[in-house]
This record gives structure tokens, C-alpha cells and sequence, in this order.
């Protein structure tokens, strides 16, 4: 397992705490001489998983929010997308923490051409 990759642009050592923090896949820059970078090996296809998993997860928080209605009645007048994101957070989470992983073990890290 790799500890580091370096930038394609200035080779400093990107790690994978660097990974954890950038926002998405789609807007990571160099944490040294900020430059845009691009993943373009498992990207497409970490994409292709969560639109895979994203009907199963909307499935899920339809099929709590009766369950959570008979404990805390209140659920049952607030917004399924505010009850999706505040239940199925932790597996949002797990799904970047496996990104980031995937991305720094496997990918390819390359600059964004400027247009």
C-alpha cells in the first residue's frame, strides 16, 4: 500500500490524509502549489457503483422512515431527503473514505488541462 503519491505537477507528496480532505473526486487541487489534478483509472467506475447503489439507498430510508414513525412521530413530517441524509450519513461516509482509498491505492492522478 502506497503512503504517499506525488503531484504531476511540483512532486510533493500528496497523502492520503490530503485525499480525505478534498472535497469530491472532481475538485481535488495540490495542497502545495495548488494545482488542478484529475483521477482518470477508477473514478468512472467508483461513479458507475454509487449510481448502482443509490436506488438501494433511496429503498432503505423509504423503508425506515415507517419504522422510525412508530418511535419518533415527528419523522413522519419531515422531508425524506432531510430523513436519508441524516440516517444514511455513516454510509455516505464509508462510500468517500472508499473512494479516497481506491483512488490514492489504484488511481491515476493526472493535471486538469487548462481551457
Amino acid at each position: 500500500m502506497r503512503t504517499f503519491v506525488p503531484c504531476p505537477n511540483c512532486q510533493e507528496a500528496i497523502t492520503l490524509d490530503d485525499f480525505e480532505d478534498f472535497s469530491s473526486p472532481f475538485t481535488m487541487k495540490c495542497p502545495y502549489c495548488d494545482a488542478k489534478l484529475k483521477e482518470t483509472k477508477v473514478t468512472p467506475l467508483l461513479l458507475i457503483g454509487l449510481i448502482a447503489i443509490l436506488p438501494l439507498l433511496i429503498f432503505i430510508t423509504k423503508t425506515l422512515v415507517p419504522i422510525l414513525t412508530d418511535t419518533i412521530p415527528v419523522i413522519e413530517k419531515i422531508a425524506p431527503p432531510i430523513v436519508y441524509t441524516a440516517v444514511l450519513y455513516p454510509f455516505y461516509a464509508l462510500y468517500e473514505r472508499f473512494n479516497g482509498l481506491i483512488m490514492f491505492n489504484k488511481g491515476n492522478i493526472q493535471l486538469k488541462k487548462r481551457q
